[in-house]
């Protein structure tokens, strides 16, 4: 297929993939922010207050210069196990805001059970 194609090119070496996977964190943090605002509208139970909002923002915007900051770190540590610590290091992220998405769309109503059962069998595998 065309698009697998395409993203092949952003996983092309090392550098690339880590960038990549960042990129994903991103995209995930903004779908996180857009749903549990959804949730806070739609569920009565939640209080929506702009403090909430900001405060989830600014956790987010500190999240990712944390993680930029590990990129240069990386080659740092002897025997190329930078590269894999910061691996996993994103993923485990990507996994919390995956896990925190699922939950925002549990708040809306929306049955998640297919993609919990996915992440669950993800984390036996490891």
């Amino acid at each position: 297929m065309v698009v697998f194609k395409y993203l092949d090119q952003f996983v092309a070496d090392a550098d690339h993939k880590a960038i990549y996977v960042l990129a994903l964190i991103c995209g995930a943090m903004i779908i996180d922010f857009l749903s549990g605002t959804l949730a806070a509208k739609i569920n009565t139970e939640i209080e929506f207050t702009s403090k909430v909002g900001i405060n989830g923002i600014l956790r987010k915007v500190a999240s990712i210069i944390l993680l930029l900051f590990f990129i240069p770190l990386a080659p740092l540590i002897p025997g190329g196990a930078g590269v894999g610590l910061i691996y996993v290091l994103y993923l485990g992220y990507l996994m919390m805001e995956l896990k925190s998405i699922l939950e925002n769309y549990k708040k809306m109503g929306i049955g998640t059970e297919l993609f919990e059962d996915f992440l669950k069998n993800i984390k036996k595998d490891k």
